[in-house]
């Protein structure tokens, strides 16, 4: 009898507790390998369409004057500095320029 209360108890506890969870899995939300590379190139693809006509717009509303004017400007900027993201004194000293 002594034993039948705790029992009893540890029972009814066991049971219960087995459709209680921390948190519920959704399966639907689930993100899998290829269906986020899809959303990753429709998303790239879908803001590289929309730089593109912002940028078409943009070139559009110029004079030629200004067009030209546009393009000297950016050709002189390649010239001088394209790709120098990195300050000088680290450019000379980088291993892969020895390489």
């Amino acid at each position: 009898m002594r034993y039948l209360r705790p029992l009893l108890l540890i029972i009814v506890l066991v049971f219960a507790s087995e459709n209680i969870h921390a948190q519920r899995k959704r399966e639907k939300n689930k993100v899998t390998p290829e269906s986020g590379a899809q959303k990753e190139a429709k998303a790239m693809e879908q803001k590289q369409s929309e730089y593109n006509s912002r940028k078409d717009h943009h070139m559009e509303s110029q004079d030629k004057a200004t067009r030209k004017r546009m393009k000297k400007n950016l050709k002189k900027a390649q010239r001088h500095s394209w790709g120098k993201d990195v300050p000088w004194y680290k450019r000379w000293f980088r291993k892969d320029k020895f390489n």
